[in-house]
């Protein structure tokens, strides 16, 4: 966990303390979206991590998340449930460009722990995941 946040931290700039809240929310996210099972064999291999997580889930967002399910029928419970988990990384003063770039940091984490056809069925998981994403080749000339 803590070579992530490194990792995250260098990339985006962000506060150590924000960068961890903001990884808890995004590996609760794809641990609560993943059927495959991959994002629980990451997470018991990163120590620190489901603590992470479960900080991260006193993180609100401002009535964000209601709006949003209510439109969920109009634009899909993929894209909704990306943007719940935006707007919750906003509330902590995350960038686009910030989550962007901690989200790609979590891809190429779970390529390391769980190989490069792991991380792309966490990647799969919803089509608004890999519209945010580079493709695996970028992330691998990247890493």
């Amino acid at each position: 966990m803590e070579e992530l946040t490194s990792n995250v931290v260098a990339d985006t700039k962000l506060d150590p303390t924000i960068a961890k809240a903001a990884l808890g929310l995004v590996l609760g996210f794809l641990r609560d979206k993943d059927t495959t099972g991959n994002m629980e064999v990451m997470i018991a291999k990163m120590p620190r991590a489901l603590e992470v997580i479960e900080a991260s889930q006193f993180v609100g967002d401002g009535g964000v998340t209601q709006v949003i399910e209510g439109m969920s029928s109009f634009i899909g419970h993929g894209r909704a449930d990306l943007n719940i988990l935006a707007g919750q990384l906003e509330k902590l003063g995350i960038s686009e460009e910030q989550t962007d770039a901690l989200v790609r940091q979590v891809l190429k984490r779970a390529e390391n722990v769980v190989g490069a056809e792991g991380a792309e069925k966490i990647r799969n998981m919803l089509p608004a995941l890999r519209e945010r994403t580079d493709s695996p080749t970028d992330l691998r000339r990247s890493a």
